[in-house]
């Protein structure tokens, strides 16, 4: 078996199948460090770096990890010669033994969702176990999952290769364009998410919103969560977004297991899981002036809802490995309520010429630290400034937790001066 790319996924695979002993190849397009050359070493796993060869077509299975590109030469010629291409998620889905899976996908709003399931569920005494695209491989809870519920969060990027993964119960939150710069068309986009449900028949359930629901003929039973209700004295004056994701996680939840609906939880219970770090996360006050950390919107839709979600007049931090596509929806929030914008990333030129277009005012920055005295200068009383780059984080960091992070650090030397 071969595994492309030795990231998180791929070391959670090297890990998780190097005991049934299996032969397996490591090929990375990067040259890999001394520390990931000792790794796979001490898990016996021959390797290549510095490019993929032909020695992964010799492979009766390939593993890509999330993100390389399906349009890759080697994919390509792979699949002309009929080698299986499995996502970790298929695989992971092969080998476990749930009582029952839970799947969520979405352009915004999936992990919030799944914490949310995980905690319902949780409440509810059912042990569930959480992992994908949260920050835990599905492949590394396998033992662990069975008998027990698996909330799993899927991306386009690993749905794009399953075949027969079938979640009984399947979210679909909502959909915008986002990695179009990886699928190539939004078209492609629609089609990887929409794997989703195609496996779904009689007895599954797909909990959709209205606007899927006019595109899809779901096999599944079709729940419409947007018009779920929620328990009681649950989520009262929290933002929309995080009603909508409640209202998911509940529907879902009761869908899979409806004894959770004949005796709900109390909402204390649930809330904590509807602040994730990184999303709208308040990191601290510094002279009047408040600083918010939403690293995790990583697309246009997702820095909407941060807009919405605040009072107050902006002062906005964007930026960073931009999509191509989709950022118009930003328009009509940043001429409402961004005061300006500081410029990060490679996307600092594409930024530049769309808000100037726009007549929205801004100005480039380099490291976190330079961003956040930039923004704190062009800050007023009763401003916030905001950290939402409505981009991925990959032109300078390894994922949108470190970029936060790099923030919050930069927001303690800030206060500290």
């Amino acid at each position: 078996m071969a595994i492309l790319g030795l990231g998180l996924t791929g070391r959670a695979l090297v890990r998780s199948l190097s005991p049934f002993g299996l032969s397996l190849f490591l090929s990375e397009d990067r040259r890999l460090s001394q520390e990931e050359r000792d790794f796979l070493c001490r898990y016996g796993v021959d390797w290549e770096d510095g490019g993929h060869s032909e020695r992964l077509l010799a492979a009766e299975l390939i593993v890509p990890s999330p993100g390389v590109p399906p349009r890759l030469p080697v994919l390509q010629e792979a699949r002309r010669r009929g080698i299986p291409i499995w996502s970790e998620i298929e695989l992971a889905f092969r080998l476990a033994r749930p009582s029952a899976i839970l799947a969520v996908t979405g352009t915004n709003g999936k992990s919030t969702t799944c914490e949310l399931i995980g905690a319902i569920l949780t409440a509810a005494g059912l042990f569930p176990v959480v992992a994908g695209n949260i920050g835990r491989p599905a492949i590394s809870s396998v033992e662990e999952v069975a008998g027990r519920p698996w909330v799993l969060e899927v991306s386009s990027y690993q749905l794009e290769w399953t075949e027969a993964f079938r979640p009984q119960v399947a979210v679909w939150l909502n959909f915008a364009p986002d990695h179009l710069d990886h699928h190539g068309s939004l078209a492609a986009y629609f089609a990887a998410k929409a794997k989703l449900i195609c496996n779904q028949g009689q007895g599954d359930v797909a909990v959709l919103p209205p606007e899927l629901l006019a595109t899809l003929s779901p096999r599944a039973r079709v729940v419409d969560y947007t018009r779920a209700p929620l328990p009681p004295g649950w989520g009262e004056g929290i933002p929309e977004h995080l009603e909508l994701d409640l209202k998911a996680a509940w529907a879902a939840s009761c869908a899979a297991f409806p004894e959770c609906g004949e005796c709900p939880p109390s909402f204390e219970l649930i809330a904590p899981a509807l602040w994730q770090p990184h999303r709208l996360e308040r990191v601290g006050e510094w002279r009047g002036i408040p600083f918010i950390d939403d690293s995790k919107a990583t697309n246009a839709h997702a820095t909407c809802a941060a807009l919405r979600a605040l009072p107050g007049p902006v002062i906005l931090i964007l930026g960073g490995q931009h999509k191509g596509a989709g950022y118009e929806v930003l328009r009509p929030l940043l001429a409402e309520k961004v005061r300006h914008c500081i410029l990060v990333g490679e996307s600092q030129g594409f930024f530049s010429r769309l808000l100037s277009r726009w007549g929205i005012p801004h100005e480039p920055a380099a490291a976190p630290l330079d961003a956040l005295r930039r923004a704190y200068a062009r800050a007023r009383p009763g401003d916030t400034v905001l950290l939402s780059p409505a981009c991925a984080s990959f032109d300078q960091f390894e994922n949108y937790a470190q970029r936060g992070e790099a923030y919050q650090r930069a927001f303690g030397q800030l206060s500290a001066s």
